[in-house]
């Protein structure tokens, strides 16, 4: 008998056969993930153009500072160590030694032309951490204002990788594309409900809460621009939630010019619109009336189905007895 010992084989091997792990990771991973993921990945390759230089981040370990994190832990570093790198073949180039000085001078451009793609990528990735993105497009619409990225879960996979379509490009072309998309508002491709289009575009949201009730909800702002709607709503929610349940909202600016907050809001609409706050107590009222009425008249029909029910066994056991 011949001993034979297994030998595990890496995954990468039989998709990528003839390839490492870190090639694999560069070039050929992120479409199968991307595929498996229906275009939704949560996996993202922040790349230099030409790819030479990638970070993997997932989007569930995203934060506020995860940007500023990357280049100051990692792409700084990189960039004075290839600055060093630099001045050494530098100073070969200049040296007496023929061989040494030969190598140096074929070294040096190719690390010259490293370290421009990593100052250019250095360059973007700041750009996307403290301002934003560029236009999608060299004469398309762009950001109203600069923002630092701050990623929200809730926002989506599509609009959060938008604002970061700049370092997904040399993987990924689809958020650039929903960038434009996020910078236009057109009709379905109008995405005002999410936190990143508040923070690039908040005149523009502003303007569509005040006359847009779903809008202002998603934005934290419905006690100030729809306080009796705000108000309807804070009553049913009583019922089903529980009785002391309150929409809660913060939206700050100058307590002269107005409520700063719900609790504000509701004081203030309580007192200037007492009228119309009673007619909406007793909508209410009326609403729960309908429900109990409803419920009770479903609980009537079953108590009489069970006692037909039971009086079809009754019919039976007689006629078992006949």
């Amino acid at each position: 008998m011949v001993a034979t010992r297994s030998v595990a084989v890496p995954p990468y091997a039989t998709i990528a056969p003839g390839t490492s792990l870190r090639a694999y990771l560069l070039k050929n991973f992120f479409e199968l993930h991307r595929k498996m993921y229906e275009n939704r990945p949560i996996h993202w390759p922040l790349a230099s153009d030409k790819k030479t230089f990638v970070a993997w981040i997932t989007i569930h370990r995203w934060h506020a500072l995860t940007l500023r994190n990357l280049l100051a832990n990692h792409l700084h570093p990189l960039k004075q160590r290839l600055e060093g790198q630099l001045v050494d073949l530098r100073a070969a180039r200049h040296g007496t030694d023929v061989k040494t000085t030969r190598a140096a001078e074929k070294q040096l451009p190719k690390l010259e032309k490293l370290l421009a793609e990593l100052l250019d990528f250095i360059a973007q990735v700041g750009a996307c951490a403290e301002q934003g993105p560029p236009p999608a497009e060299p004469k398309g619409t762009g950001r109203d204002q600069d923002a630092p990225y701050v990623p929200d879960l809730d926002d989506g996979v599509m609009i959060n990788s938008s604002a970061l379509w700049p370092l997904l490009l040399p993987h990924w072309k689809d958020p650039k594309k929903w960038f434009k998309e996020l910078c236009e508002a057109k009709g379905r491709k109008d995405y005002d409900w999410s936190h990143l289009a508040v923070r690039y575009f908040p005149e523009r949201v502003d303007g569509k809460c005040q006359t847009d009730p779903s809008l202002a909800v998603a934005h934290g702002c419905f006690w100030k621009y729809h306080p009796a709607r705000a108000y309807a709503w804070e009553l049913r929610l009583q019922d089903e939630i529980a009785p002391d349940f309150t929409i809660d909202e913060q939206w700050g600016g100058d307590p002269k010019a107005g409520p700063t907050d719900s609790n504000a809001a509701r004081k203030r609409y309580l007192a200037e619109h007492a009228q119309e706050a009673r007619e909406a107590r007793e909508k209410e009222h009326k609403r729960r009336d309908r429900k109990r009425a409803k419920l009770q008249g479903e609980l009537g029909e079953g108590e009489a189905d069970d006692e037909a029910e039971l009086g079809d066994e009754r019919d039976d056991e007689e006629g078992d007895d006949d």
